[in-house]
């Protein structure tokens, strides 16, 4: 377990970040729900685990579900953010560059909790051990929020297929249902190069 004050501030940081705009990035919208998907076909469980098909069913329907519901009051602006100056004609005029920002909100909160609540409520129905304790889960699924690179570390024991298909899942129909909202994240999601302006 985690000392008290580090849960504090993790958990007091990520839930601040939710009502914050922050960039969109293709490394946390594309790369990381690709990377996921890739982690199910390589953990789901196959039919002599002996887990019954309609708990796999289940847990991809929760997975879209829950992406639905974070995409649903999902905020997303446009930004300039100015990066140096150029000379036109003898004058100095600034340069920028076009970011596209987007705000989780409320919803985006309650569907992480979902996801992990979820997990831990099918392992106990399931009759899976989990080596973690539920604030444990909260911590290390907020600092993969966080800081992205931890999303590709491997995960183990019984709920592994379970964690992938959750967070793949949702994330992947998140990024996909604010493509489908916003023209400004489907642009930036699609294209090679950020233009300046």
């Amino acid at each position: 377990m985690m000392p008290i004050i580090i849960i504090i501030l993790v958990l007091g940081y990520f839930i601040y970040q939710q009502f914050e705009y922050e960039k969109i990035r293709r490394i946390t919208y594309v790369a990381i729900p690709i990377f996921a998907i890739y982690q199910i076909t390589q953990t789901l469980p196959d039919m002599k685990s002996g887990t019954p098909i309609f708990v796999v069913v289940l847990v991809f329907i929760l997975g879209a579900a829950i992406g639905l519901f974070q995409a649903s009051a999902a905020k997303v602006k446009e930004s300039k953010t100015q990066i140096g100056f150029t000379q036109v004609a003898g004058k100095e005029l600034p340069v920028y560059k076009k970011e596209v920002l987007v705000k989780g909100g409320m919803r985006y909160l309650l569907g992480w909790v979902g996801i992990i609540l979820a997990k831990f409520l099918l392992a106990f129905l399931l009759h899976l051990n989990i080596h973690e304790s539920m604030v444990d889960a909260f911590v290390h699924d907020a600092l993969k929020d966080m800081f992205f690179f931890l999303s590709f570390a491997q995960k183990e024991g019984a709920t592994a297929w379970m964690d992938w298909t959750l967070i793949g899942i949702s994330s992947a129909v998140y990024s996909l249902r604010l493509m489908q909202k916003y023209p400004l994240v489907k642009a930036k999601l699609g294209r090679r190069n950020n233009h300046k302006e």
